[in-house]
């Protein structure tokens, strides 16, 4: 074998395994946001059960979760744009570039919203109905007297 042919070897090889880290970074993310969407279901759940001024506790402690949920997407996202950007580099060496284009085409397209975007939309609507729903119970339990 020549010396190019074993370096073109080395290089897809490289190549191949940045790929699969980057997919198994994106399985993991959408583990993690399976996760955090059911621990903020059982958090709502929770609320609706007890429904009385403790909930405002369990409802700060739906906030932290969704920060936290928040903080940890911006890391995945991060990490997965490091490791595109060095997939980026290894295809120069190549002779097709198909994720360099793939993005190039994404990013001129007026209907390609950027997935970080989409995926932070639902820890914050969570927030949303979490500050809602303490709201709610305030005013209840104001009106009530606080008998609830």
């Amino acid at each position: 074998m020549e010396n190019n042919e074993i370096k073109d070897e080395l290089l897809l090889a490289q190549w191949q395994t940045c790929v699969e880290m980057a997919n198994s970074i994106s399985q993991r993310r959408d583990t993690m946001n399976n996760i955090f969407v059911t621990l903020n279901l059982a958090i709502m759940a929770a609320v609706s059960i007890v429904w009385n001024i403790k909930s405002i506790l369990i409802l700060v402690a739906g906030i932290v979760v969704c920060v936290l949920w928040i903080l940890f997407i911006r890391n995945y996202k991060q990490l997965n744009a490091v490791k595109f950007e060095i997939i980026n580099k290894i295809e120069k060496g190549l002779p097709y570039q198909a994720f360099n284009e793939e993005w190039e085409k994404l990013k001129s397209s007026k209907k390609y919203m950027d997935s970080t975007k989409l995926e932070k939309f639902l820890p914050i609507m969570f927030i949303i109905l979490y500050f809602v729903t303490a709201i709610i119970i305030l005013i209840i339990k104001l009106k009530t007297g606080g008998t609830t």
